[in-house]
């Protein structure tokens, strides 16, 4: 039987991530295929390449909201499709994996993101016709084996608004954000692992939705949709709870021991599940 590990986003939420695989592999449980979105897929990236767990510890205590992000040129240009910032995470990457491809990881690895087929005008977001500009505009996107893992892991973690869209090769990408934050599917189709152990970090806005226009709370549905069918492929979900604000990036220290202390109180279940 082989068992793969999905790493959800969510910003700095996802940096619990880093504390879930501290405690795994503590325990000698290591999966045969990994996936990731957005900062857990950064969080993957460097696990499945054979990067040591403490250097990426290390790397997640340094991080500040000012290393991670500078603000865009123009960020009110087009829709708010331009961004406000331009994140850094190629450039903080790069001492990290050089010019390696997702091929090169040592483990198979499996990274997502949205790729954008039109101008996405978030200005629109308040319209009930959003929803369907979104999907016309934006479709999932799993990247090849000769993706180079500085871009993809780019391109995954492009929060749209937050951060400037991605160019890959002539093409566009964002952070799927609310439409793929735990892509237990694409790990599933791409390397047919029988058992999945998932996190689930990403955040759920209950308390906006109450205050938001309909089109954007049907939008947020859409997405919880995708985000349920991913949840039904997996048959663990360890979900940490977040002690501090969703770009709260000086705080990785603490949301890495939240990883750890949810992924202690799962390991009954994940023990059990990869016995069998």
């Amino acid at each position: 039987m082989s068992w793969g590990l999905v790493l959800s986003g969510g910003a700095a939420f996802g940096i619990a991530s880093g504390g879930v695989i501290e405690v795994l592999g503590r325990e000698g449980l290591k999966p045969d295929c990994i996936a990731g979105s957005s900062m857990g897929a950064i969080i993957a990236a460097g696990y499945a390449f054979g990067i040591p767990l403490d250097r990426i510890h290390d790397a997640v205590r340094q991080l500040t909201i000012v290393s991670v992000a500078r603000f865009s040129d123009l960020p009110l240009r087009n829709g708010l499709h331009s961004g406000i910032f331009h994140h850094e995470v190629e450039r903080l990457m790069r001492p990290f994996f050089g010019d390696a491809t997702i091929g090169d990881c040592r483990i198979p690895f499996v990274c997502v993101a949205g790729k954008v087929h039109k101008r996405i005008h978030w200005s629109h977001i308040v319209r009930r016709t959003f929803r369907q500009e979104f999907e016309e505009a934006v479709s999932h996107h799993v990247f090849p084996p000769e993706t180079r893992l500085v871009d993809a892991l780019a391109a995954t973690s492009a929060i749209p608004v937050v951060f400037s869209p991605v160019e890959i090769e002539g093409q566009t990408f964002v952070d799927l954000c609310h439409f793929g934050p735990i892509p237990a599917r694409a790990l599933k189709d791409r390397c047919q692992a029988d058992r999945i152990v998932a996190t689930d970090t990403h955040p759920t806005y209950d308390t906006l939705r109450t205050f938001l226009p309909t089109g954007w709370r049907e939008f947020l549905e859409a997405g919880d949709q995708e985000i349920a069918e991913d949840k039904a492929a997996c048959d663990v979900i360890i979900s940490p709870v977040p002690p501090y604000a969703l770009f709260r990036f000086d705080k990785g220290e603490a949301f890495w021991q939240a990883g750890k202390k949810a992924a202690e109180e799962s390991l009954p279940e994940v023990k059990a599940l990869i016995s069998k």
